[in-house]
Formats: structure tokens, C-alpha cells, sequence
């Protein structure tokens, strides 16, 4: 009786860690270049040995997270600094905490005019920061960016903009919103042009789909109430044995 309270409390434990993943994902559904989170079950090696207070079953069984780098559909903006990657790859991007990797190219000039990210990170191109001279001088709609990431203000040939990828996306990290960050055992590394096109004037949208998101979430809630009742039906059942043990 006890072992089936611990079974149905070790099924919840994964299925809590699903549902922040879930809320999470529809939390950013309008989040530029994010990507959404999905959840898988670890059979530890352990479990299956059992332990002697009953601890049987599920256990062992531990949720872990991965991240769904498929691609978002794009969306036109029209604002020639909004950038859209269609195929593999990330922005590199220069931040306090070391280089991050993005999807999210809804860039913008800063007072000296960098090129930075929305949060103000300087966009990295192949030669290091990429800087207009005299930006707010120049006419509207004269900065263009080819889809090799080639940036131009009329004749003048500013930067190409780093495209980068890594050989294991599973060893990325979230670090913000749309940041990932690179494991230093896979350093991220310049990524082919003939492998990836810049879309200027688009931006990429989340891939979190809403209703599939919203669905997985109902049938979890209705699991996790299922293992509630399963606990109280078996504390309730332990209570009656207890009685009669008292008579």
C-alpha cells in the first residue's frame, strides 16, 4: 500500500517538471527566435535494484530537458536591420558573460552606431564589432544586408555578419530569453555560406506551437489530478487498516 503512494508521487515529480516546460513554452510563444523545450524520461541505473522503504518503479525515472531547434516560420517586417536565418546556424553576439548564440535578429544601432541586439549586445561579424560611421546621417532604407550577411551603406562595404554553428546543438545552454551558450567542449565555428541565407527585413517567430503545447498541457493536468486521487484513495485505504488495528 505504501509502495503504491511512493509509485504515484515519483510518476508527479517528472509530470511538475513537464508543466513548467510547458508554461514556459506558451510563456515565450511570441518570442522571437525562441525555441521551445521538450522534456524526456532517464531510467536511472538504480531503479531497478529497488530499495528496501519500497521505492520501487518510477523511482528512478528522472525528467530531463532538451531543447527543439527546429525552425520558426519567418515573418516580414520591412525594418532592413530585422535579420531571419533560413537554415542551420546562429548570430554570435558579445555579451558581459562571454560570446552567446541567438535566432532572434531584431537588431538595432546604437548611439555610436553598432550594430547590437535588443538587450544592447554588440552583433559580431567576421572582424570583430560591426560599426556605421555616421549612421544618423544616412538616408532611411540605405543599409542593406545581402543574404550572405553582407552589410552596405550605399558603395560602402561595412562588415559581413558572423554566422556560426556547433557540431552538437544538444550541448547548448539557455542563457536568455533567445541566447544560447556555447559548451566550450563544442566551440561554435563559422558556418559555410553556400550552408545558410540571411532573409533582411524578417524576423524568425518562436516554434512553439500554441494549441499542441496547450493540448499536452490538459492531458498532463488530467494525469497529475489522476496520481492525486490514486494518493488519497491509497491514504485512505492505510487509515482503515490503521482503525482496525486499533479495535
Amino acid at each position: 500500500m505504501i509502495k503504491g503512494i511512493y509509485s504515484a508521487e515519483a510518476a508527479m515529480r517528472p509530470k511538475m517538471t513537464q508543466m513548467e516546460v510547458l508554461a514556459n513554452n506558451l510563456a515565450n510563444i511570441n518570442s522571437t527566435g525562441f525555441k521551445k523545450d521538450r522534456v524526456f524520461m532517464r531510467m536511472l541505473k538504480e531503479s531497478a535494484a529497488g530499495s528496501q522503504d519500497g521505492r520501487t518503479d518510477l523511482a528512478g525515472v528522472e525528467a530531463q530537458r532538451s531543447i527543439d531547434f527546429s525552425g520558426g516560420s519567418l515573418q516580414q517586417t520591412g525594418n532592413p536591420l530585422d535579420l531571419a536565418i533560413e537554415g542551420p546556424g546562429f548570430f554570435a553576439v558579445d555579451t558581459p558573460r562571454g560570446i552567446r548564440l541567438t535566432r532572434n535578429g531584431n537588431f538595432k544601432l546604437s548611439p555610436d552606431g553598432t550594430l547590437v541586439t535588443s538587450e544592447g549586445y554588440a552583433v559580431l561579424s567576421t572582424a570583430g564589432h560591426i560599426t556605421i560611421p555616421q549612421a544618423d546621417r544616412l538616408p532611411k532604407g540605405s543599409i542593406s544586408i545581402n543574404e550572405a550577411g553582407l552589410l552596405s551603406t550605399g558603395k560602402e562595404t561595412i562588415g559581413r555578419i558572423q554566422l556560426v554553428d556547433v557540431e552538437r546543438p544538444a550541448m547548448l545552454q539557455k542563457d536568455h530569453e533567445s541566447l544560447f551558450m556555447p559548451d566550450p567542449r563544442d566551440p561554435a565555428s563559422d558556418i559555410q555560406e553556400d550552408q545558410t541565407i540571411i532573409r533582411q527585413g524578417y524576423l524568425e517567430e518562436s516554434n512553439v506551437e500554441g494549441i499542441e503545447e496547450m493540448i499536452a498541457m490538459i492531458e498532463l493536468s488530467r494525469s497529475f489530478e489522476t496520481d492525486q486521487k490514486m494518493i488519497q484513495a491509497q491514504d485512505q485505504s492505510l487509515e482503515r487498516v490503521m482503525d482496525i488495528g486499533r479495535v
